[in-house]
């Protein structure tokens, strides 16, 4: 499960904890990219990018907006969906893609 996913799934009180931003311990090709260093070009790196990826832009148009910004479940899929295919893009090596 992603991030985003997550938080769009979390109670409503718990969606501003900065422990949404870890994901859970379903295995993903993301998770499995992490369980496994040597296929990233720069694992710390990656991490970084890929929370940020995630979180970012609905973290930021919440504080910027309040409640009503909060994304919509449908809206946390596609989001979570475009953070991955970037992050792969960008940090996977080219020949475990």
């Amino acid at each position: 499960m992603f991030a985003g996913i997550a938080f769009a799934e979390a109670e409503p009180d718990k969606r501003r904890s900065p422990a949404t931003s870890v994901p859970s311990a379903e295995p993903t090709d993301v998770s499995r990219a992490f369980e496994k260093p040597d296929r990233l070009s720069d694992a710390t790196v990656a991490a970084s990018q890929f929370n940020w990826l995630v979180m970012a832009d609905p973290v930021n148009r919440v504080m910027m907006l309040g409640d009503a910004a909060i994304p919509t479940k449908q809206q946390i899929y596609r989001h979570a969906e475009a953070a991955v295919a970037t992050f792969l893009a960008a940090f996977l090596h080219p020949d475990k893609r």
